[in-house]
């Protein structure tokens, strides 16, 4: 794995992977990970800890952590698991599933395909998904 692109802060046990960057092979991390906005990853993308995707992010394979935001416009080809939370904002595309060990919070024009929670789905605006499973509620809100 190209660690160039990769910073790490210590106290937080946070990486820290630099905008427009890409890797050709898996990313698995142990800890938390934040990526800049527009960059590729050919592969799966795992970490133990909590993940945040910046905007335009796409992932050919699938994505696994603790709990994750999905990025604006951001498309993962693969499917999305965690075992808490999951946010997906505006114009995400995911190819196959969402599943979380807790709750989902869907943003506008998202589409995916089976969206299952152990908590809450939340819903605001239109989304384009195959099926919702909540362990809980689905709160739908109109997007103002």
């Amino acid at each position: 794995m190209e660690t160039d692109f990769i910073s790490r802060h210590k106290d937080s046990d946070t990486f820290i992977i630099r905008r427009s960057s890409f890797f050709d092979a898996p990313v698995h991390l142990k800890g938390n990970l934040i990526v800049g906005t527009s960059c590729n990853f050919w592969s799966d993308l795992a970490t133990t800890g909590a993940l945040k995707l910046g905007k335009g992010v796409a992932v050919k394979g699938s994505v696994r952590a603790e709990s994750v935001i999905i990025g604006a416009h951001s498309v993962i080809e693969g499917d999305v698991k965690t075992e808490q939370d999951c946010t997906v904002l505006d114009g995400a595309r995911i190819g196959g599933d969402i599943v979380a060990g807790g709750k989902i919070m869907l943003r506008p024009n998202i589409k995916a395909g089976i969206v299952d929670a152990m908590g809450n789905i939340e819903i605001t605006g239109k989304s384009y998904v195959t099926e919702l499973r909540a362990g809980a509620k689905i709160i739908a809100t109109k997007h103002s």
